[in-house]
């Protein structure tokens, strides 16, 4: 007896378009009164796709919706094909390649100095029209008055499209002059008696069977990683950095990794857009930032 020839079917743009709107802006009201909607026809559209496709992609609360785990990689992937159907239509009303382009950027000044610097000759080759107007004073609440903002962060549901760049090991780290004042702290509850630099009031640290965070006692607070850097091989207490900015200087002995049966919280540079939909060019540099970083 011949089988029935099974169908998958794949979800319209549009229903993705929804999903994606309802993650971005963390609950259906919300995302409702952005795309002009009625909340039972966008909840209905939902429920609709989850149930075609056979997976639960959302968690839902009252107030809130949750992606599912198992559903990000479902997201990231429709959050790009979103991003550049918008791209496709922006083209229209895109300048001619030889009319002058600007981008506005906003990124601080150790990510512009280690990772954007090096690729931006590449790509402003690839683009001889464009004018690029970079704020080396990047902050969450000036990010929109750029087309393209660089930071570091978290992949937590935002309303502008952003884009994962690179997830850097990080590790514990103090001079040699320091630990001959202080004693090396031998458990993370230890921290809360040490100099600690950096911007966050906690650190979050795994251990064997143990996930948390861990509270700190900031002597000096920054957030450029270059200067916790500097401060801590000067003996000023102790930093997270990543591991790839302090091979040197723990190969010379200016700093000494800590807690070794530790790790700590990866460091996600992202990149975010400044408009919705993302302007064509920002998109495209992100993109570019994002495949080569992924080359190393």
């Amino acid at each position: 007896m011949e089988q029935k020839r099974q169908f998958h079917h794949t979800p319209a743009l549009d229903d993705m378009a929804l999903f994606v709107a309802v993650v971005r802006h963390g609950s259906f009201h919300a995302a409702s009164e952005a795309l002009a909607m009625p909340g039972a026809t966008l909840s209905r559209r939902i429920a609709a796709m989850e149930k075609r496709l056979g997976v639960r992609l959302l968690e839902r609360t009252t107030r809130r919706v949750a992606l599912n785990e198992a559903a990000r990689m479902f997201y990231e992937r429709c959050a790009v094909l979103v991003d550049e159907a918008a791209q496709v239509e922006a083209l229209l009303h895109t300048p001619p390649a030889d009319r002058p382009q600007q981008l506005r950027l906003a990124v601080t000044a150790d990510i512009a100095r280690h990772w954007l610097a090096p690729l931006l000759p590449a790509f402003c080759r690839l683009h001889p029209q464009l004018s690029l107007d970079i704020d080396l004073t990047a902050r969450d609440d000036n990010s929109e008055a750029a087309d393209l903002t660089l930071r570091q962060g978290s992949l937590r549901q935002a309303e502008r499209a952003l884009w994962p760049l690179l997830s850097l090991p990080q590790g514990m780290f103090a001079a040699p002059a320091y630990l001959a004042r202080q004693a090396a702290p031998r458990t993370p509850d230890e921290l809360l008696q040490h100099d600690c630099l950096g911007p966050a009031p906690r650190w979050r640290l795994q251990g064997p069977g143990v996930t948390g965070e861990v509270r700190l006692r900031h002597s000096i607070i920054v957030s450029d990683l270059d200067i916790q850097r500097e401060l801590a091989e000067q003996g000023a207490g102790i930093a997270m950095l990543p591991h790839s900015l302090v091979q040197d200087s723990v190969r010379h002995g200016r700093l000494v990794p800590l807690l070794a049966g530790w790790s700590c919280a990866p460091l996600t540079l992202l990149a975010l857009a400044g408009t919705t939909p993302p302007l064509p060019l920002a998109s495209e540099l992100a993109m570019f930032l994002q495949q080569r970083l992924a080359l190393g």
